[in-house]
């Protein structure tokens, strides 16, 4: 039985390259290829003009309340859906701003068997099963650079803050390009539109949507819900967070849903932000592990 587990779990590692993926391919949605967003929540946001000083007040309650903590490790509860696949696992999450967010996927608390995990100048995937992993910079693999992505912007979606494509910071000129309707927030650039919810009740965000419209491949969706916040040193933070993608790969469409159910959530920065892989693990393509993506149902 616990055999068996392991290799669906294997199966999920696998799973996981078009979560990644997927979720940096909606990334045309998120940043423009040769820009970086720094949402690092500082908390200094300028006095705005006149003209617009209900939408960037508003909007600086927005930034405000948003976890300023620079480091998180939690427990998670990992469900991934795809196709007919309906797969949940133990595992962990741990960030820290700036240099990495990090998924361990450890079914039943046994082993670790898969590993996603971002940083500044990298992406790395892991499959222990195997023992094999994927490893490139963001401007190495031409599938990753075609599609804009970025550290920053994924790192504003998992931190539940509110980013702007290709800005590093958001002040009195960055929140004007925002259209703000009631407890809805917009932005609207070329092909690519983004939309967050917040709260009714608290100016924090409870959704954010990407969408990009593209001449030929039609739509590309990346949404991200966020619900049961919790008190996180000293701010609410979402434990709960729930992304969809809905995407073309290798011509195929794909939707994958996954929720991430955060348990005692730490804040805890002492711990290594750099994975040494072991020089018994293979690496492979990218190409070839999307293929075998695919091939699963």
């Amino acid at each position: 039985m616990i055999r068996k587990h392991m290799r669906q779990m294997a199966k999920l590692a696998l799973l996981l390259t078009p979560f990644v993926f997927a979720a940096c391919g909606a990334k045309k949605n998120l940043v423009t290829e040769n820009n970086t967003v720094n949402t690092t929540n500082t908390g200094n946001v300028t006095t705005p003009t006149e003209s617009n000083v209900d939408n960037s007040a508003y909007l600086a309650k927005v930034i405000n309340n948003a976890s300023t903590q620079n480091a998180m490790v939690a427990n998670i509860d990992f469900n991934l859906k795809s196709g007919k696949k309906d797969i949940t696992v133990d595992g962990k999450l741990s960030m820290k701003r700036g240099e990495v967010i990090r998924i361990q996927l450890t079914p039943m608390g046994l082993m670790e068997v898969g590993r996603m995990e971002f940083t500044k100048d990298s992406v790395l995937i892991m499959d222990r099963i195997h023992k094999q992993y994927l490893k490139s910079s963001y401007d190495q693999v031409s599938f990753l650079k075609n599609n804009g992505i970025d550290f920053n912007a994924l790192e504003a979606l998992f931190w539940n803050q509110l980013f702007l494509p290709g800005e590093k910071t958001l002040g009195k000129k960055q929140l004007a390009n925002f259209k703000v309707d009631g407890t809805n927030i917009s932005y609207h650039m070329g092909k690519m539109d983004y939309q967050w919810k917040t709260d009714d009740n608290v100016e924090r965000l409870v959704s954010a949507l990407a969408t990009y419209t593209g001449t030929n491949s039609g739509k590309s969706l990346l949404g991200w819900d966020y619900s049961d916040f919790k008190n996180f040193g000293g701010k609410p933070f979402p434990a709960y967070q729930l992304i969809t993608l809905d995407t073309n790969a290798k011509g195929t469409q794909k939707v994958i849903n996954v929720g991430i159910k955060l348990k005692n959530m730490k804040v805890d920065g002492d711990w290594d932000t750099v994975t040494k892989v072991s020089g018994k693990y293979k690496p492979v393509k990218l190409e070839d592990v999307i293929n075998q993506i695919l091939k699963i149902q």
